[in-house]
């Protein structure tokens, strides 16, 4: 890629114009190369990136510029910092799918880390803290509401908070397990907002996903909160011990049918009360943008809650909804008998 400069339009006169170089706003992530164009004359990059020879389709969020050489391909993007929060994933996903240039989960990642990088340049830290502290805040507005705001679009922060705002509903106890938490942010609302609440713990298998939440959990002095590295799939899971409320929400889909079932094996053991699962319902084949393996339907998700209360051998009952995709909640009959 040829350096070039451009013109940014926040000049305080005509006659002082700031140079940028591209290189200062790059970044390489794998094969690819993000570029962040905020602040900077579009049309004169757009100009630029086509004088390189690169086919360049324009979105609400992005340039996308293609070309035979190498780099092949260079996403321009133009978010403020205020603007990094996971609804960036939401934008890719959308927007770039008419190219057909996210074929999976790792490019969707590899895009995702481009753009937060080129944030903050020389302070990858810095802007993944400024995303998981914008993220966690929006969710907060959201579901501190009444009505959030509801998104129908998957992988939105407008839906996450409306999932999140009807788990805290349905979640009973003082001990809570987020299996399978991704960005770890549900357990932090719930050991901040929910009250008696004595320990809610995220876990994963990939570590780094929760790290800016157990960042931001030390900054906000949220003691009752934990991360841990885990596996599903894995017959110790039993060392996390027992909860009071169980959830994985948009997991289940992220396995095969078969995994899927030993998944449910090993959480219904750690359920104390209630198990909640929440899944996208999609048509014809999963999403492989967001490395989905499975399709639900209502039907699916109510056969699951069938299989589940076998496995309790009927001391239990079930409740099923349609939610931005379907959610389904297990409860043990102990709890019942408790409750009544």
């Amino acid at each position: 890629m040829t350096e070039s400069h451009l013109s940014s339009p926040d000049q305080t006169s005509p006659k002082a114009i700031r140079k940028i170089s591209i290189q200062d706003r790059s970044v390489l992530v794998g094969d690819i190369v993000v570029v962040n164009g905020y602040r900077v004359n579009r049309p004169a990059l757009k100009q630029r990136f086509a004088e390189g020879g690169y086919q360049v389709q324009e979105t609400p969020h992005f340039f996308l510029c293609i070309r035979d050489e190498t780099p092949s391909i260079i996403l321009v993007h133009w978010f403020a910092p205020e603007d990094l929060h996971t609804d960036i994933s939401h934008y890719l996903v959308e927007e770039l799918k008419p190219f057909g240039v996210i074929p999976d989960n790792t490019r969707l990642g590899e895009f995702m880390t481009g753009i937060v990088g080129t944030s903050f340049p020389g302070d990858t830290r810095r802007a993944w803290n400024y995303f998981g502290a914008n993220t966690l805040q929006r969710l907060l507005r959201f579901v501190s509401t009444a009505t959030p705001e509801v998104s129908v679009d998957y992988g939105t922060l407008g839906a996450s908070a409306t999932l999140y705002q009807r788990v805290c509903e349905l979640c009973v106890g003082e001990t809570f397990l987020d299996a399978g938490c991704n960005g770890g942010f549900l357990s932090l609302l719930l050991a901040e907002r929910l009250p008696f609440v004595a320990e809610a713990v995220g876990a994963d298998i990939d570590p780094q996903v929760f790290s800016t939440a157990q960042i931001l959990a030390a900054e906000r002095h949220v003691t009752n909160v934990r991360y841990v590295q885990a596996d599903l799939l894995s017959h110790d899971l039993s060392t996390l011990g027992q909860f009071d409320t169980v959830t994985a929400l948009h997991v289940m889909e992220h396995f095969t049918e078969e995994d899927m079932y030993c998944v449910l094996k090993n959480l219904l053991p750690l359920t104390k009360h209630r198990l909640i699962l929440a899944v996208p319902y999609e048509q014809g084949k999963p999403s492989q943008a967001y490395d989905h393996l499975q399709c639900f339907s209502r039907a699916k998700l109510e056969a699951i809650g069938a299989w589940c209360l076998e496995q309790l051998e009927g001391a239990g009952r079930l409740w099923c909804e349609d939610l931005l995709g379907g959610l389904l909640l297990i409860e043990r009959r102990e709890h019942i008998l408790s409750a009544s």
